[in-house]
């Protein structure tokens, strides 16, 4: 039998099941049901392939959505606030280790717990990094690639590593918004495409040349 397998393991199929079944265990690993969680909002959802090590310790308010390939070690405690949205590939952290005085290195076998709060209509990009501790107030956009290092106003739009603010959002067309229900989830059915007029000054040629 032995034998067999040794031969078997090299041919395609054999090599094809292999990771099939190390898929589906990954997978089966990774099912997150609302019960899990400390709470689960209506409306609540969570893409496949996303990663929570204590769902028991996040909070999902209504609607709020976290999309695939996002990795959450919450520990210390996540709230996520009404209508808002976590993007591809993200890493939100909720605890660090303890390294000034541990009794080893690079660290000991404490976690200091630092609970992460986004607050509500918020927008976070993908492969945003979110740090220990942070509150994320009403109504900001975090954009693409940004690392999260301290707490970020409410409606302020932020970007880079460290992250930082590079415009605010007007605050009378949002509250106009909210207070008129105009809300759009992250996961949008379909799109009405526009050219940002900017772009379609630039690219003019290109654009005319790809037919679109």
């Amino acid at each position: 039998m032995n034998i067999i397998k040794r031969l078997l393991r090299n041919t395609g199929p054999y090599k094809f099941l292999s990771w099939l079944r190390g898929k589906y265990l990954v997978d089966k690993a990774q099912f997150l049901r609302p019960s899990d969680f400390k709470e689960f909002g209506k409306g609540a959802k969570i893409d496949s392939n996303v990663v929570i090590n204590r769902p028991d310790r996040v909070i999902l308010k209504d609607r709020a959505q976290i999309r695939s390939g996002t990795i959450i070690n919450s520990i210390g405690g996540l709230y996520i606030g009404e209508n808002s949205g976590i993007g591809y590939h993200c890493t939100i952290l909720t605890a660090e280790h303890k390294y000034f005085g541990a009794k080893s290195i690079p660290f000991d076998n404490v976690a200091y717990l630092k609970p992460v709060v986004i607050r509500e209509f918020v927008w976070i990009g993908t492969n945003v990094m979110i740090l220990p501790g942070v509150e994320i107030g009403e109504g900001a956009i975090i954009g693409i690639g940004s690392v999260i290092t301290k707490d970020v106003p409410p409606l302020s739009i932020m970007l880079g590593n460290p992250a930082k603010i590079i415009y605010k959002r007007n605050k009378e067309h949002y509250y106009k918004c909210k207070q008129g229900g105009n809300f759009q989830s992250i996961s949008v059915a379909q799109y009405e495409e526009k050219f940002f007029a900017a772009s379609e000054k630039k690219f003019e040629e290109i654009i005319k040349e790809l037919g679109i």
